[in-house]
């Protein structure tokens, strides 16, 4: 069971926005103005924050559970990482402004402002798990190793300049590249649920979704109380190219150097610090404990009914 809700009567009449003027390549202070006004049309009243500190106050407010129906987090799937790291009690809805918008794409949603009107109106909701690495929560992947350091380098890139820069899908370009040229993949011992194994990437996935579609853990459920976990064993930019190629195709599983499974606890080894991403963006380092929190947050789903206008 999934804990879908449908009952909208005596929910609160007002929606805190929680936006990211920096996420895509959209105008995305336009985009939020349109879904507020798509919301004040239907008798919903709206508070925009562009400002994480002014959220933090107003959640932190014993009111706020009776004053606000759910908090949308208008940005990519970074903004959406924050919300839920910042709180948890109130229902969360995605209006996906980003570059990937993964976890948008794994529950229907999508960036036109009447359908995302319509869907938090509806205010039909349904409980998600959450993995949590060290004491930080994620909706959709924690990853050691290669993609972390790609990340890493491209949260210094954003903030060589007085202003936090806009991160476009050709942005990853230059990290990516350093990343293969100066990586030098240290090995983590890894224990899963018990299991142990060693290899130079690890992820640990909440949902089906990575970046491009890659089918990673193209079975991974966030209703199941589990997180799946992928580990590639050899370091190596020749044996990263190839075991790409092998999970494009969906023969990763089929590999004699690449293990996978599920587990409720991971627990990350290492030598040396191995950089971390989380949710596409540059976390801590390993060592680090992977787990999940079954059925941790509400968030606000489209009705069956509800189709996208695009």
């Amino acid at each position: 069971m999934n804990g879908v809700t449908h009952d909208t009567h005596n929910l609160p009449r007002e929606i805190l926005i929680v936006a990211n003027p920096f996420s895509g390549a959209k105008e995305n202070r336009g985009c939020v103005e349109g879904l507020a006004a798509a919301l004040r049309k239907r008798d919903l009243d709206c508070r925009i924050v562009w400002d994480l500190g002014e959220f933090v106050e107003i959640t932190t407010d014993p009111a706020a559970d009776e004053r606000y129906r759910c908090v949308v987090a208008a940005g990519g799937d970074g903004t959406l990482n924050r919300v839920f790291n910042l709180q948890r009690h109130l229902p969360v809805f995605m209006f996906p402004l980003g570059n990937e918008n993964l976890f948008s794409r794994q529950f229907g949603c999508c960036p036109d402002p009447q359908h995302a009107a319509d869907v938090i109106e509806a205010g039909q909701t349904q409980a998600v798990d959450l993995g949590r690495a060290g004491d930080r929560l994620f909706a959709i992947v924690a990853s050691a190793g290669f993609d972390g350091e790609a990340a890493h380098r491209l949260a210094r890139w954003r903030q060589q300049s007085d202003k936090l820069r806009r991160v476009r899908s050709v942005s990853y370009a230059t990290p990516i590249l350093m990343s293969a040229l100066r990586y030098r993949y240290p090995l983590m011992d890894i224990e899963a649920d018990g299991q142990k194994l060693r290899g130079a990437l690890c992820m640990v996935f909440n949902m089906p979704q990575y970046a491009n579609k890659l089918p990673l853990a193209f079975d991974a459920d966030p209703h199941d109380g589990l997180l799946d976990w992928v580990v590639f064993e050899r370091p190596g930019n020749l044996l990263l190219a190839r075991y790409a190629l092998s999970v494009w195709l969906k023969q990763h599983r089929h590999r004699h150097d690449v293990r996978f499974g599920r587990a409720k606890r991971v627990v990350l080894g290492a030598a040396e610090p191995v950089p971390l991403e989380i949710d596409g963006e540059a976390a801590e380092f390993a060592p680090v404990t992977i787990d999940v929190i079954p059925q941790a947050v509400r968030i606000v789903v489209p009705p069956a009914a509800c189709g996208c206008r695009r």
